[in-house]
């Protein structure tokens, strides 16, 4: 009857499975690991098993939990759902996110309880955010209630890079149900971000008679739920007989702990993952609970679907022996049946410009689709720009304008624009302290007051003011006089680095533990878009252009052959044609990254190597990584995992050369007694064999014990 399933759903579908897939659709019964390397069917796989259950089994649809990590994803494996069985069947699997089945239970405990709660998730405006405490209508918005505590506790203004990493921080902690002393241990820049976290928490209950929720307490509170109302847990631990998780790697610890409840008692639970595709462990993925897997379920089955239906022997090859860097993984060889491609391009550039160059002229001559993937947001904003001024539609996959309201670029519009008119004391104020004029707020209270003719700095000058700044103000003054005189990227450089604001940042990054690298970044981009540009009004209407370019991007959907996407949001995609680049240290892997790596801490570096791997496989028949020298001044190095695929590929061309030459010896020649010549050692005659080495008598050098693979990889050994 299984035979027939598999025949007759060929015939259905055109899709034909092999071994491993059939071995993991038929396996219905306890515990199943499914171990899918990239582009190797897993969503077919998983949906297979779904009508196997359905059309052989017999199992009802209600019985059946398909989870996966996304609304996305679970669209996708409900829409092909729909392709295969939709002409076999009517019966429809519900497939669901484990965000939306939490706040199921979560809204049916709270009914029985008569418990109220609000979801404080969701859009909020600017004009909200500002508003106070006190008065009516306060906004219960997460951001919101975050924004007024962190500055009720550092007495300061929260910027919107630590509004974010505050939001990082406390899905983490909540996604790995952190508590007590465990929350001062996690890395965050935000200063005091574990007691903010606690006042946030206490302010979420301050009124017992409507909680406040937000996404991440969906599952925390779904799992105390479950664990204290046996009867819920029971009922859903009945109607669900099999449970099919997509994505496990994603899966953050409590997320695996609600999994492994419902499935309990019988387990028939079908886990789909990739440990070596887990890149959230920021927002919580727990890739352990994976490793584990066969300690949690003694009785478990493991299947790896290593073959790749997606990419070239080149790419396969590579990826696969890139991924072994890794140590803490599950041991895995993906391998393809695809034919032959280019091999995999590495680009080393002298500059960052030329890199955009390169691209742009590289989309221009490609086919099919064609993707540009990155590790920063920011990495977007200039290949926009370089892309809109060669005419190139494109598709963003993660539209993120905040680039275009971050305080660095508010920064520097109002040093341009403070520039015209020398006598805007509200304009400078926001500024006063970025540049090295040395202006105290007592003075910009005092210019407040002033009637101001001309320019502030000879107000200043004409009262009683210290030394420095008769020394200092005239200087000052003289810069933001030919500052709009100058074209847009002299103007960002004179602000960088004569009028002090570089300086003044690495100060306030010291200070409040601002990231500054990525400060750095977001002031190296308004320099590559100012290129070109003749003035600085010039200048603010191409950040405008631009930010409405990325914003409408979206309408390119389905209609752009070319996308812009970060690795974290490409996985799951695929493309003909895939350019990754800013392949330099500190950007890939991270500062961060590295300096964790020197101090033994591996866990982060490992990270950024299953981040380039999910790069990598994203490509089908064209993969060109792509680095270079200079950014602006500044000398940076190509990143080291470049320069390991770069090892790899080479090897990979030195093999297929030995094995096409057909008198280098082959691993199925290597027998005792068999005469060989060594490209140094001359001629000789194979007298033990076994694991790893290989001991050959010679007739000049006598005898030799060598390594196998270096010989028969290196075409050492000729047949004699």
């Amino acid at each position: 009857m299984t035979i027939h399933f598999f025949d007759y759903m060929e015939n259905i579908t055109g899709v034909r499975l092999n071994e491993v897939q059939k071995q993991a659709v038929v396996h219905t019964e306890g515990p199943l690991l499914l171990l899918a390397s990239p582009g190797s069917g897993k969503t077919t796989t998983l949906n297979m098993k779904i009508g196997y259950l359905l059309l052989e089994k017999k199992v009802s649809p209600e019985r059946i939990m398909a989870v996966t990590f996304s609304k996305a994803a679970a669209r996708d494996m409900s829409e092909r759902f729909d392709r295969f069985f939709s002409s076999v069947t009517d019966e429809k699997v519900h497939f669901s996110t484990i965000h939306s089945f939490a706040f199921k239970v979560v809204r049916e405990s709270f009914r029985k309880e008569k418990q109220d709660f609000q979801l404080i998730e969701g859009t909020i405006d600017e004009a909200e955010l500002k508003k106070g405490w006190d008065g009516p209508d306060v906004p219960l918005h997460k951001k919101f209630i975050l924004k007024k505590l962190y500055e009720d506790e550092n007495g300061r203004q929260v910027s919107e890079d630590d509004l974010d990493e505050l939001m990082t921080y406390i899905t983490l902690v909540k996604n790995r149900m952190m508590t007590g002393r465990e929350l001062e241990k996690v890395p965050c820049r935000v200063t005091k971000a574990a007691d903010i976290y606690r006042q946030y928490e206490a302010f979420k209950k301050q009124n017992p008679d409507k909680l406040l929720l937000d996404f991440d307490d969906m599952l925390t509170y779904c799992h105390e739920i479950l664990l204290k109302d046996e009867s819920l847990l029971s009922k859903y631990q009945h109607q669900f007989e099999y449970l099919l998780t997509d994505e496990s790697q994603d899966n953050s610890l409590v997320q695996h702990e609600i999994v492994e409840l419902l499935a309990r008692p019988g387990n028939n639970i079908c886990v789909v993952a990739d440990d070596d595709q887990s890149i959230f462990k920021w927002r919580g993925s727990e890739v352990t609970k994976l490793l584990q897997f066969e300690k949690t379920y003694p009785k478990a089955t493991v299947l790896t679907m290593s073959q790749n239906y997606r990419s070239t022997q080149e790419i396969v090859k590579a990826s696969n022996q890139f991924i072994k860097r890794n140590e803490h993984r599950y041991p895995k060889e993906m391998f393809t049946e695809n034919s032959s491609g280019p091999p995999v391009q590495l680009t080393g550039l002298k500059t960052y410009d030329e890199q955009l160059k390169h691209v742009v002229e590289g989309i221009r001559s490609s086919h099919g689709e064609v993707a540009v993937l990155y590790r920063n947001n920011s990495s977007a904003v200039p290949l926009a720009d370089q892309l809109n001024k060669a005419g190139i539609d494109f598709y963003m996959k993660d539209i993120d304008a905040k680039f275009f309201k971050h305080w660095v670029v508010e920064d520097m519009l109002n040093f341009m624009r403070f520039s015209y008119n020398l006598s805007r004391v509200d304009v400078f104020e926001r500024i006063h302290t970025k540049c090295n004029a040395y202006v105290s707020k007592a003075q910009i209270a005092f210019l407040k007051r002033t009637d101001i003719k001309n320019s502030l700095f000879e107000t200043l000058l004409d009262h009683d003011i210290p030394s420095y700044q008769q020394k200092v103000l005239p200087k000052v003054e003289k810069r933001f006089k030919e500052l709009n005189q100058l074209e847009p990227k002299k103007a960002i450089r004179t602000i960088r680095q004569h009028l002090g604001y570089d300086a003044a940042i690495k100060k306030l990054s010291e200070k409040f533990g601002f990231n500054l690298e990525h400060l750095m970044g977001i002031l190296d981009v308004l320099e590559t878009i100012a290129e070109g540009l003749g003035s600085l009004r010039d200048f603010a209407v191409r950040l405008k252009e631009l930010e409405h370019l990325i914003q409408t991007s979206k309408f390119n959907k389905n209609k752009s052959k070319l996308t812009l996407s970060t690795f974290h949001s490409a996985k799951g995609l695929e493309y003909d044609h895939v350019f990754m680049i800013d392949l330099i240290n500190g950007v890939v892997p991270s500062q961060d990254d590295i300096d964790r790596f020197r101090q033994k801490d591996t866990e982060a570096m490992e990270e950024a190597v299953r981040l380039f791997y999910v790069g990598m496989t994203r490509a089908r028949t064209n993969l060109d990584l792509v680095t270079y020298q200079y950014k602006g001044n500044e000398r940076v190095s190509e990143s080291m995992f470049v320069a390991n695929v770069r090892k790899i590929v080479q090897r990979n061309e030195k093999k297929k050369a030995v094995l096409a030459d057909g008198n280098a010896l082959q691993e199925e020649d290597v027998e005792l007694g068999v005469l060989v010549k060594h490209r140094k050692f001359g001629r000789g005659v194979i007298a033990e064999y076994g694991g790893s080495s290989i001991g050959i008598q010679f007739d000049e050098a006598g005898y030799k014990e060598l390594m196998l693979e270096v010989c028969l990889e290196n075409g050492l050994l000729m047949k004699n």
